[in-house]
């Protein structure tokens, strides 16, 4: 029999939450465009999804593109009006700066643009929650409601 698995139920699967102790356990799974939240109930390594929920139009992109606009408003004059070319590499620096916080407490950024002129800053992982704060708020409505929809509160949670 071939089963289809929501995207945060193969996660946890993938996470090997499947041989772990039983319990309910929240997978936040904030992808590239969309969040989800999946409140999932494990019994003997089967996983029952208990509630989901999620926005559909927020994802890391929308961080990629709060430290890119960052990195465009730390320049000035000229160097303030991008093409669509240039606003990719800020963007491509801007992902690539917000995985390297994942291991690093800092990354510094450095973007070339046309004519020799450069875009340079460090990001720090306390800038990066700064710059996204209000971003990380709005996972917290679906979290709140796939919580009271699973009739759970966030303390009747097991840890991984």
């Amino acid at each position: 029999m071939l089963r289809l698995l929501s995207e945060p139920t193969a996660a946890a699967v993938a996470y090997g939450l499947d041989r772990a102790t039983a319990g309910t356990y929240a997978v936040y799974d904030l992808g590239g465009g969309t969040f989800d939240i999946s409140i999932l109930k494990l019994t003997r390594g089967v996983f029952e999804v208990i509630a989901t929920n999620g926005n559909a139009v927020l994802g890391g992109d929308d961080f990629d593109a709060r430290i890119a606009d960052w990195l465009a408003g730390l320049t000035s004059g000229a160097d303030a009006d991008f093409s669509p070319s240039n606003t990719r590499e800020l963007l491509n620096a801007a992902r690539c700066a917000k995985e390297a916080l994942s291991e690093e407490h800092q990354v510094a950024i450095t973007v070339p643009l046309p004519g020799g002129r450069k875009v340079e800053a460090t990001l720090t992982r306390a800038q990066l929650e700064t710059l996204t704060a209000d971003l990380v708020n709005m996972t917290l409505v679906p979290v709140r409601r796939a919580l009271r929809d699973a009739n759970f509160g966030a303390a009747m949670l097991s840890t991984a």
